[in-house]
């Protein structure tokens, strides 16, 4: 089974189970003690980073006004992408989102959100 990917360097796995916390070590990998699932930590990137490499990974490598893809290629690419993410999070991830949910416009940010 593919490990399941995860943002934070702690995280909560109840897969039909009792609650268990881990914290990832330095091999930024962790096996749930119940239900065997694997779990492996990657930073998040940023906006950017993530655009550069569906960019790669779509061997797209000239972006530009007068290249085959332009900025809505690149674009449109990286979106679909993103709502594949999107549709990938992991169940931690989606109770997380349930149990805190960030309030649009954020509180914290309201002189940013303007």
């Amino acid at each position: 089974m593919k490990p399941k990917v995860i943002y934070t360097r702690t995280f909560s796995c109840d897969d039909n189970h009792p609650t268990v916390n881990y914290t990832f070590d330095k091999d930024n990998k962790v096996v749930c003690k119940y239900c065997d699932t694997q779990f492996v930590y990657e930073p998040k990137k940023t906006r950017t980073e993530e655009i550069i490499k569906i960019l790669e990974e779509n061997k797209i490598t000239n972006v530009g006004k007068n290249t085959p893809y332009g900025r809505d290629e690149a674009m449109e690419i990286s979106r679909r992408q993103s709502k594949k993410n999107k549709d990938e999070r992991t169940h931690s991830e989606e109770m997380q989102d349930e149990l805190e949910p960030i309030p649009i416009p954020c509180p914290m940010h309201e002189d940013y959100d303007e």
